[in-house]
């Protein structure tokens, strides 16, 4: 784990710079659902966003690149310029580093584009949907029409399969045989007729034959050669070069060149896949685990490999439908994992080294919700941070509260459950005592009806390491619903939490859980999870309309100002599994079925203990030296958020201020630019912090 630790350190000072806000999509760049060549590059349609793949570049684009989605079914050269089509038709144009949508009313049809199913010419690209045949002309950014007959074929009734042209002719192919029409390609507006079924002729075409099994290429065969590279891949496209030629399956990418042939795939960009659970890592970073048990760590921009978290063992289709929260994460060295039925791993230096295994067969107080069989939604760090906290269900109605320390010693409060059900779990202290938040369910379904059971007893450090005289507080949630994640924000005496359908909350004074009254842009969404960042803006992710961010509009938690953030913002997808506010880095991060979204801003940073006595990190300026145009910002990080920082150059002229906003999150960021808006010349600077009690200073090198 130490050596992770100084990963992290070295990748925060050869990244060190962002800007105030910044989206960043993680997904896998496959299956692969169409390609087309641009000179010795390939830009390739997947599930995981556009890819940009050449002998010098691999760049994954995902909606926060201008796409506003994630899954895309075919791309297209239309004169040059190249077009993505995603799943349900939206239309964007590529602009070199990024892209632009520039048609979005294909997508209130809800029907799929047949993948890779697109032909283009002149200025028009002919598009393949489950149920029809749409064009689209590039030069307006508009759809002509939408052919949903050929011939006396209902394509609506019988899907299309393949769509090609020779030519001046374009065929479409059904189950009932192949059918072709003469184009005007000149200009599609002027064909009247082109949406009249009667001039589509049934024919007899090799057009749509294809033979996969013998692949030549320049005058040699590569069937052989192509059997052992790709496996059971099948070869889909050919793509012919100058210098050589790409062979492109659903999962595969091979380069034919001197005789040679490579497999170029690269299936490193991101691993993980579909992601149920998030858990943010104190001191920064956060640990990401998927529905088959592999985990993996990221301080924001990489991703360590996969790691199976419990002997191949993973909670599968139970991960998301109970909405587990089984990874806990104690300090940037231990956590706690459970897999369903199988039992709770601790492990150390984050999941890459097992530490012990409780079983239920093995630990006496341990509940076999049946033989040999425990079943837990949730777990949590202990207040104290001396273990863990899990609940078990029972058979007999109720279920029990765990405690496991760091050196493996279970002590538990068997069958104290107001529910035979159990879910997710959160602890705080209370004084001597510990308080316990636990869902308790009717059923494990995350749609239950359910209630919030308060758990209260004196902390186990006082009774020898164990759970001694508990006691129970059943307290009814909005609707009778289960809640289905927690969010605890102590700092303002607060336990907020949602169900599938509300989002309530409670004052830990109080007995009584309340939803906001005002909530002006929240819709009804389907809520799957709930975090809190260092200012106690409230995070809520959904299942199908993106995320949501809850501001307190003053004193009182009734009245929330709401953003809502979708793919169109940079959101991979809006369907959400997991959020995770990391407060050490400044990120907030979604789990997705294809893969993870993070968003970078400066407020998302705990900064409390800055410029204080007890203050881990001192302030500091990096990178140094600065050169402004190589490195977009000069950071001057770790300050209090009420200081205000300012820069002066060698002969003491005041040269920039920051203060308020510009200090959110602990840092300011400086382009190297003074008050004029001209960048500053080439020396010394010198940078003072001050606080109403506090001053640091500093100095750094300017280099152009």
């Amino acid at each position: 784990m130490k050596n992770f630790l100084a990963i992290l350190a070295l990748v925060g000072c050869l990244f060190p710079v962002f800007a105030n806000e910044e989206w960043q999509g993680f997904s896998e760049p496959f299956p692969i659902r169409h390609v087309v060549r641009i000179g010795d590059d390939l830009m390739l349609a997947t599930d995981g966003g556009m890819r940009l793949k050449g002998p010098q570049v691999d760049v994954l684009y995902t909606s926060e690149k201008g796409l506003e989605t994630s899954a895309f079914s075919a791309v297209a050269n239309v004169k040059g310029s190249l077009f993505a089509v995603s799943e349900y038709g939206l239309v964007a144009r590529y602009e070199g580093e990024r892209w632009k949508v520039v048609n979005r009313s294909y997508l209130s049809r809800k029907a799929r584009v047949v993948p890779g199913k697109v032909f283009s010419a002149n200025k028009y690209i002919a598009i393949l949907f489950e149920d029809g045949l749409a064009f689209f002309d590039t030069e307006s950014g508009s759809s002509l029409l939408l052919v949903d007959r050929v011939g006396d074929v209902s394509l609506s009734i019988y899907p299309p399969q393949d769509i090609a042209g020779r030519n001046d002719s374009l065929f479409i192919q059904t189950i009932h045989g192949t059918y072709a029409r003469k184009m005007d390609w000149s200009d599609l507006s002027r064909d009247f007729r082109l949406v009249d079924p009667s001039t589509w002729v049934h024919v007899e075409s090799d057009v749509f034959a294809r033979d996969s099994k013998h692949v030549i290429v320049g005058g040699v065969s590569l069937t052989d050669t192509l059997l052992f590279k790709s496996g059971e891949s099948r070869i889909n496209w050919i793509l012919e070069g100058a210098n050589f030629t790409y062979l492109v399956g659903s999962d595969i990418i091979l380069r034919y060149e001197n005789g040679a042939l490579e497999d170029v795939t690269n299936y490193s960009l991101y691993k993980l896949g579909t992601v149920y659970e998030i858990q943010a890592i104190p001191g920064g970073g956060v640990y990401a685990v998927t529905p088959e048990g592999f985990g993996a760590i990221s301080e924001g921009t990489f991703w360590t490999d996969a790691m199976l978290l419990f002997s191949g063992f993973g909670n599968h289709s139970e991960a998301f439908s109970y909405r587990m929260k089984a990874l806990s994460i104690l300090d940037a060295d231990l956590m706690m994992y459970h897999a369903w039925g199988q039992g709770m791993m601790i492990l150390k230096e984050l999941g890459r080294l097992p530490y012990y295994f409780l079983a239920p067969w093995k630990e006496t107080c341990m509940d076999q919700y049946v033989e040999n069989y425990t079943v837990a939604v949730g777990t949590a760090v202990a207040p104290d941070k001396s273990g863990f906290l899990s609940a078990t269900a029972r058979r007999d109605g109720t279920y029990s509260l765990i405690y496991v320390t760091k050196e493996g010693d279970v002590s538990c409060a068997t069958g104290i459950g107001s529910s035979h059900h159990v879910g997710p779990l959160v602890a705080r202290q209370e004084g001597s005592d510990w308080v316990v938040y636990v869902s308790a369910r009717e059923s494990f379904d995350a749609f239950s009806t359910g209630a919030l059971d308060v758990i209260r007893f004196p902390s186990p450090s006082m009774n020898g390491g164990r759970i001694v005289g508990a006691t129970l507080k059943t307290i009814q949630n909005i609707e009778q619903r289960t809640p289905v994640d927690f969010a605890l924000d102590e700092k303002n005496n607060v336990l907020w939490m949602v169900s599938t359908t509300d989002i309530g909350y409670m004052e830990l004074d109080q007995d009584t859980i309340r939803k906001p009254s005002s909530t002006n842009g929240l819709s009804g969404a389907e809520y799957s999870a709930i975090d809190v960042d260092p200012h106690g803006n409230v995070w809520v992710g959904s299942t199908n309309q993106g995320a949501y961010r809850l501001e307190r509009k003053g004193e009182s938690f009734d009245t929330l100002s709401v953003t809502h953030y979708t793919t169109k913002n940079g959101l991979l997808s809006d369907g959400i599994l997991d959020v995770a506010i990391d407060k050490g880095l400044g990120m907030a991060w979604f789990g997705h079925e294809n893969g993870i979204t993070r968003y970078r801003r400066n407020d998302l940073r705990e900064t409390t203990t800055f410029m204080t006595d007890s203050a881990v990190a001192k302030v500091k300026a990096y990178p140094v030296p600065f050169r402004p145009g190589q490195h977009v910002f000069l950071t001057i990080d770790n300050i209090a958020e009420n200081a205000r920082v300012d820069i002066y150059n060698r002969g003491g002229s005041l040269i920039r201020s920051f203060v308020g906003d510009e200090v959110a999150g602990g840092k300011v960021e400086w382009t190297g630019q003074g008050k004029n808006g001209r960048y500053v010349a080439p020396g010394v600077y010198y940078y003072v912090v001050r606080t109403s009690s506090k001053k640091e200073r500093g100095k750094f090198l300017v280099i152009r």
